[in-house]
């Protein structure tokens, strides 16, 4: 959020805040819908260097990003959800979930990826697509077709993991929790 000639009471301290706290509301809504779902595993906000209005959202243990746990299945879903803070609303600028083994931080069963802009002009794929890593009938590879999709957001992915990777829901009303909260995603 840079200041303007309407944030000309604010002081340059609570300037630079303002940003920070409006990506750490998104952090904590998306942890309470976590926590009221699927993990008691929690989501950190970063600043990304260089970028005053640009944060990353990821677990981070130990000063290392880490996946979330997930109830009742030897499975855990790494985040990463980079927003941008515009007029005081949080705008995805990419994302990626990918669902994984536990113990396994290279391994992946599925990708989720999202990025608003391309990382370079000859950027052929999709911005929003996903990967699944699973081999054709011929044996090849099928984990490096970019699937496209609109933008998923990390509610339908939960919903997801829910509904057909067994994960256990915390709460009967986990359906309601998931759609109220997805309300506000801007893709």
């Amino acid at each position: 959020m840079s200041s303007t000639s309407q944030d000309c009471c604010a002081s340059d301290r609570t300037d630079r805040a303002l940003p920070r706290r409006v990506a750490q509301d998104l952090a904590d809504r998306l942890n309470g819908v976590l926590n009221r779902t699927v993990s008691d595993s929690r989501l950190s906000v970063a600043a990304i260097a260089g970028y005053p209005d640009v944060f990353e959202l990821a677990r981070v243990v130990n000063e290392d990003k880490a996946p979330l746990e997930l109830d009742g299945v030897p499975l855990c879903l790494f985040v990463k959800h980079v927003v941008a803070i515009e007029d005081g609303r949080c705008r995805t600028d990419s994302y990626s979930y990918r669902l994984q083994p536990v113990g396994s931080r290279k391994s992946w069963l599925i990708r989720w990826e999202y990025m608003r802009d391309p990382p370079r002009g000859d950027y052929a794929y999709p911005p929003a697509h996903v990967h699944v890593n699973a081999t054709f009938a011929d044996g090849t590879p099928a984990g490096r077709l970019h699937v496209p999709t609109a933008p998923v957001s990390l509610e339908l992915v939960l919903r997801h993991l829910i509904t057909d990777w067994n994960v256990n829901p915390r709460a009967e009303d986990w359906e309601d929790i998931l759609g109220q909260s997805a309300a506000g995603f801007d893709g």
